[in-house]
């Protein structure tokens, strides 16, 4: 309990009796004898037992909670009083300590704390200099967290729900409840072993809830005051996570050269369904492999003021003179500096040229993909998301069912069988076709070659020598393209 130093004094009667009152209810606290206070009002001067425990608030961080037990008035012998403090101050803070005392913060406690304090802050596990959480990673630690352990939040929370409800056989008995309950004083490796049987069926959602606990531990057991846990082993480690079945679906070099063809012959068409600034996104995702996130925020140039424009979301800018592109801070935290492929450039070029004519909404914008709807800020994963469907279609890599259908008009039902993320994919396969496994890795900025190899690239034994797909010219002449008809969608 925090006492006013002023109010910090040595308890004896001479200096009691001289305590008055002064408007004001006050406690004057003893330095000689732990837990003893006196309290004066108007009216009377009263002795108190005072002591305090710890709870967890709403908020996850711990509060501490002051606690008073009348002694008895000031006529009693302060010798009296003392003897009665002895006697009972342990039986009061024991009692006080079973409603909501820091024994029982639980791991739920722990997530909220780290949702609400620790992704705000600087990363646990970092190389090097200190560095903030990209909102990407934040935001999906907080969505594997609200859904898996604290089961609320996402629609999704609710199947999660009603499976910690039930019985689940294991080990010879059976397990029932929710991990978040589990107090932080008895939380073992064994828990989160339990945690991952009862998620089996949903694999990818385990590794990344266990993923997200291990950080908050971490996180928790960096601070230096208001740890909720008080162990020296992060529980999650060395639980072993599901083999998940890993993603290398790529487009396949035919397909991929469609595209690219298709891209050409129509960026300058500006009556598309296709949009030209949509059809540059394309081509830049499949010619240079970047990850969605970085490309979205790019400049036509670079900013007077670097530290301002990434404030406002700016991810990187482009040198069309020089052929490059620059990235502020992609995701391993470094800046990079990149060539362009040649068809890149001119797909650029052009598009910039046509923000002078047919796109003259965008020309004061700084974005390279301006939203339509404001172009004072740049799109996000979702802005695309139509035209990508209908798109995908064309070139089958997406399948449609009719909804409904009113004469001409018809409202079809999209489901891609492939992502934006696979044009990431398929660059790493081409590229490693001509420059080797381990320049892929630096290229795509990996931090193992273990990653690149086990989730981009897609081993093929044939001839490396005949890919160059930084050479589109130099390609195509021993590729003889199919037609693709463009424009409207069928």
């Amino acid at each position: 309990m925090m006492k006013n130093r002023n109010r910090l004094i040595v308890f004896t009667k001479e200096k009691l009796n001289k305590l008055k009152w002064d408007g004001k209810q006050r406690f004057y606290f003893a330095k000689n004898q732990e837990a003893l206070c006196l309290g004066i009002n108007k009216f009377s001067k009263t002795y108190y037992a005072h002591w305090s425990t710890t709870i967890v608030g709403e908020d996850g961080r711990l509060k501490s909670v002051g606690h008073k037990k009348q002694l008895g008035g000031f006529e009693i012998p302060l010798d009296e009083i003392k003897q009665k403090l002895r006697e009972n101050i342990d039986k009061w803070k024991a009692n006080s300590k079973r409603v909501g005392s820091a024994a029982e913060i639980t791991l739920g406690d722990l997530v909220k704390s780290f949702i609400k304090y620790g992704l705000d802050g600087n990363r646990v596990r970092t190389r090097g200099k200190r560095l903030k959480y990209k909102q990407k990673t934040a935001d999906g630690y907080k969505a594997s967290l609200r859904s898996c352990i604290l089961l609320e939040g996402q629609r999704s929370s609710q199947k999660y729900k009603d499976l910690f409800n039930q019985q689940i056989s294991y080990k010879d008995t059976y397990i029932t409840g929710a991990i978040k309950d589990v107090p932080l004083s008895k939380i073992t490796r064994e828990d989160f072993d339990k945690f991952m049987h009862v998620m089996q069926d949903f694999p990818v959602a385990a590794n990344n809830a266990l993923a997200a606990c291990s950080v908050a531990f971490e996180w928790d057991m960096t601070l230096a005051s208001k740890r909720l846990f008080k162990g020296t082993s992060n529980p999650c480690l060395r639980v072993v996570k599901y083999e998940v079945q890993k993603d290398k679906r790529h487009l396949d070099l035919e397909t991929a050269n469609q595209i690219r063809s298709y891209i050409e012959n129509n960026i300058h068409k500006n009556n598309s369904i296709y949009q030209p600034h949509f059809l540059a996104y394309l081509i830049l995702l499949i010619e240079n492999g970047e990850r969605q996130e970085d490309f979205q925020g790019l400049y036509w140039q670079e900013p007077n003021n670097i530290e301002a424009a990434k404030a406002k979301g700016c991810t990187g800018w482009l040198d069309l003179k020089n052929g490059t592109y620059y990235l502020i801070d992609s995701k391993n935290r470094k800046d990079a500096l990149e060539d362009l492929s040649d068809n890149s450039i001119r797909i650029l070029k052009k598009l910039n040229e046509m923000r002078y004519e047919s796109l003259s909404w965008c020309i004061k914008s700084k974005w390279v993909f301006p939203c339509a709807t404001d172009i004072e800020n740049h799109i996000t994963s979702n802005s695309y998301r139509w035209q990508r469907d209908r798109f995908f279609h064309k070139f089958g890599l997406a399948t449609r069912e009719l909804v409904r259908s009113r004469g001409k008009q018809k409202l079809y039902k999209y489901k891609c069988q492939y992502t934006f993320k696979h044009l990431r994919k398929t660059f790493a396969t081409l590229y490693a076709k001509h420059k080797g496994d381990v320049a892929t890795q630096k290229r795509m900025r990996h931090v193992t070659l273990e990653v690149t190899q086990n989730h981009y690239i897609t081993e093929d034994t044939s001839d490396r020598k005949k890919v160059d797909i930084f050479s589109p010219k130099q390609e195509l002449q021993h590729h003889k393209l199919a037609a693709v008809k463009g424009g409207k969608d069928d």
